[in-house]
């Protein structure tokens, strides 16, 4: 229901109260003729209140229900009045008002001014959206609903495969509306969010032609793009697909993590006015993660309690780079699994220390879209050792804050996650060279002060970083601290909330 109808309503009612005072006080001169057309007034205006809660809004039996009994009441009075029956004006009065007040409670609470859907498909891509929804959820205006959608897996060919549904794995506090039950062209709702920016044109998912982002926008007023990660470094011409998504160009507004990740995209003609610039909600579920206490999953706790944890990222794509890179140099290592193979050593079945492994969570269905069974077979081997030890965890929740706040440490390659755990504070290694000055200053967060492989000229190998942490040893963090902030601004846990205030203002 609009806005302007609800007050309406509201304004109406308290036309009924004022009219019962009348009532009350024609009844005490005894006009009774004025009485009764008091009460036939009042009849009115509760069947208009009626039609109009009817014909905008659902699911308001009980406020129906009430103004039928208010409206019985009035005639029941009518009735009395005509037959001359004794009664008690001030009684009257207060027992008419009491229909209203209680009318008048669920229009104010029960009424909602705002419909607004969330449309995630991948669980663990849930925080780029989750603190805008806990937002609305909270406004007693909005009627805010969480509809996750399936997505097909892909073939080598780009064929749709399996359809997979993640529902159970978000959070078990955010209420699911399957999305069979939710029909966009019936709800007509005033805002869609939305984190996949790719519509067919990602090439190992695809959610179902009805939720491309061109699709939603004929059915909202406000299409919200809210990306799924936190650009961290970026390089001309190869990082530019970011902005130029579907997502990115036909949404109504886009949350942007950063003035510089503003200034990036209206490079690449994102219009200024579309940008959300108040910061990513991927910042909020991390630090509000690091404020929870340890939590274990049901298996973790015996393998991780009392031991510094190290957590093993595995990007999408870097056992492919690898393996093209293996092809092009066969007397070489594998360099991706020659990595994995060091962190797999110097940490499983030692003494004080553990391993959660968290691949991305499309790896081996890419790995199979692209006939990588050989790198496959590796990766399942690997599976099966970490399961089979001591210390070792392999990771498939859909929240990977789990991880982050049950580790002391990442090794990764480069990806978007580099940036999420620098928000934590804790140290990361980056198995690969250190990124040069220029780098660091076209991209939005500062990654200089993290640990890398080679760094001006000097090496730092697996095994001295894993012992680094057994020591307790951070000599960067003050400086990385630093970058964080210049970066993020906003690490209070309200990003959400003031994306949200702002996209509402916008439409009421």
């Amino acid at each position: 229901m609009k806005k302007d109808i609800k007050e309406q309503l509201i304004q109406l009612l308290g036309t009924l109260q004022e009219a019962h005072q009348e009532i009350q006080d024609w009844l005490g001169k005894k006009e009774y003729g004025t009485v009764l057309n008091l009460l036939a007034d009042c009849q009115e205006g509760a069947v208009f209140i009626g039609n109009t809660i009817e014909q905008f809004e659902k699911g308001q039996e009980k406020t129906i229900q009430l103004l039928e009994d208010y409206c019985e009441r009035l005639f029941d009075i009518s009735i009395a009045l005509k037959e001359s029956e004794p009664f008690n004006a001030e009684e009257i009065g207060a027992e008419l008002n009491r229909y209203v007040e209680e009318v008048c409670e669920c229009v104010r609470d029960g009424i909602k001014v705002l419909k607004a859907v969330f449309f995630p498909y991948k669980a663990s891509m849930w925080t780029s959206l989750e603190s805008i929804w806990r937002a609305a959820q909270q406004d007693p205006e909005c009627d805010a609903k969480v509809v996750v959608i399936p997505y097909y897996t892909l073939d080598s060919e780009g064929n749709e495969k399996d359809l997979i549904y993640e529902a159970d794995l978000f959070p078990k506090d955010v209420p699911i509306v399957h999305y069979s039950e939710y029909l966009i062209e019936q709800e007509w709702p005033d805002m869609v969010f939305i984190h996949n920016p790719y519509d067919g044109g990602n090439t190992v998912t695809r959610v179902p032609g009805r939720y491309y982002s061109y699709c939603l926008k004929l059915y909202t007023k406000l299409l919200v793009y809210s990306p799924y990660f936190l650009m961290g470094h970026y390089t001309p011409d190869t990082g530019d697909f970011l902005c130029l998504t579907n997502g990115a160009a036909i949404a109504d507004k886009m949350v942007v993590q950063s003035e510089h990740v503003g200034r990036i995209c209206v490079k690449h003609h994102v219009p200024e006015e579309k940008l959300v610039t108040l910061g990513s909600p991927k910042v909020d579920a991390v630090v509000e993660g690091m404020r929870k206490p340890k939590v274990y999953p049901d298996g973790w706790e015996q393998k991780l309690r009392g031991r510094k944890v190290i957590l093993l990222n595995t990007h999408l794509s870097y056992f492919v780079i690898g393996y093209d890179w293996h092809r092009e140099h066969p007397n070489a290592v594998d360099y991706s699994q020659w990595h994995h193979e060091q962190v797999f050593q110097y940490t499983l079945d030692r003494e004080g220390c553990a391993l959660i492994w968290r691949p991305h969570p499309l790896l081996k269905e890419m790995l199979k879209s692209r006939n990588l069974y050989s790198v496959l077979e590796f990766v399942e081997e690997w599976e099966q050792r970490i399961m089979e030890s001591e210390n070792g965890i392999m990771d498939a929740t859909g929240d990977y804050n789990i991880a982050f706040r049950l580790s002391d440490a990442l090794i990764t390659s480069r990806s978007t996650l580099v940036s999420d755990y620098m928000i934590s504070g804790k140290p990361v290694f980056l198995y690969e060279r250190a990124w040069d000055e220029e780098s660091c200053k076209n991209s939005p967060v500062n990654y200089s002060h993290n640990y890398y492989i080679e760094k001006d000229r000097k090496r730092m190998e697996i095994p001295d970083f894993i012992q680094m942490v057994l020591d307790g040893e951070d000599p960067l963090y003050a400086e990385r601290l630093k970058d964080v902030r210049s970066a993020f601004g906003n690490l209070d846990g309200t990003i959400g909330r003031n994306v949200y205030r702002r996209l509402k203002g916008s439409l009421v």
